[in-house]
């Protein structure tokens, strides 16, 4: 597999990072992950300002310039002959001393590569997945930023693997207000009186990118969208419910914990809103 790695196209047995990199060392660094459709970057725009804020607010200098991206990116697909993957771009603060502190850390160390779309029985995608609400709470903003897409993933770690050893496709983290928040990969919505609902950024979930493209299509197609601060109850209640990312898009879950869903499979709304994120996304590349 081909992959970029500062300023060079290698084999991935051939790109080699030292040690000392803080990414590895301290998980300090961010990545963004990237759909590749039919050999175009997906909503790169978007992206691109997430992955461009993630930077800022880690006081981190992108290593490429913005007109660059797209060609890049479709080089590295066109390289390892995927015309739909995904790319996942990660960037450390690169090497410097030990410690806290960042002394000589001057140049940040880019590492690009392509790995493959999440793939679901058919039986997932028309039924959907279960959730499980797990123990470990999503951090609170106060801690780590949530606009920061990070690669201090511990906290989703902690709660995959509670996810794991239930038997269930994912963990739904509650946040330390025991509102719910997100998934460990995902954000979450649910449909309740034909009305869309999904938690509030200031419940400190990650800005989605399709989060964000749902609402707007939800919202130019007259559905209600209400974002806000919701206890597990409402979810449980819910006629309908869906996780969002760039690997999967929309996808339905059909029960949580124990109980299930109203529907019981993909319900009219989630069908409606993978209908038109999959027409959306077509029409974008």
């Amino acid at each position: 597999m081909w992959v970029y790695l500062n300023n060079k196209f290698l084999q991935d047995d051939k790109a080699h990072l030292s040690i000392f990199n803080r990414g590895f060392l301290y998980g300090d660094g961010i990545f963004e992950t990237i759909r590749i459709y039919n050999g175009h970057p997906a909503f790169l725009n978007r992206h691109l300002k997430r992955l461009q804020q993630s930077c800022q607010l880690l006081d981190l200098n992108l290593p490429i310039p913005e007109p660059k991206w797209d060609s890049l990116l479709r080089e590295l697909a066109t390289l390892n002959e995927q015309g739909h993957t995904l790319i996942r771009i990660t960037i450390s603060r690169g090497v410097g001393s030990l410690g806290p502190h960042l002394t000589g850390c001057t140049t940040p160390t880019i590492v690009i590569f392509t790995r493959p779309l999440p793939q679901f029985t058919k039986e997932q995608q028309e039924q959907g997945v279960t959730l499980t609400i797990v123990n470990t709470r999503r951090q609170p903003s106060s801690a780590i930023p949530a606009q920061i897409k990070s690669l201090n993933y511990l906290n989703n770690i902690l709660a995959k693997q509670e996810a794991m050893k239930s038997h269930a496709f994912d963990g739904l983290m509650l946040n330390i207000n025991g509102h719910i928040a997100e998934c460990t990969t995902s954000n979450i919505f649910f449909v309740k009186n034909q009305r869309l609902h999904t938690p509030s950024l200031q419940c400190g979930i990650l800005p989605g990118i399709t989060r964000e493209i749902v609402m707007e299509l939800a919202q130019a197609e007259g559905i209600v969208v209400q974002e806000g601060t919701y206890p597990p109850k409402d979810l449980l209640d819910a006629d309908e419910c869906f996780l969002t990312n760039t690997g999967f898009g929309v996808l339905p879950v059909s029960k949580i914990d124990s109980k299930q869903l109203k529907s019981g499979k993909q319900g009219t709304e989630t069908q409606i809103i993978q209908l038109l994120y999959e027409s959306h996304i077509a029409k974008s590349c």
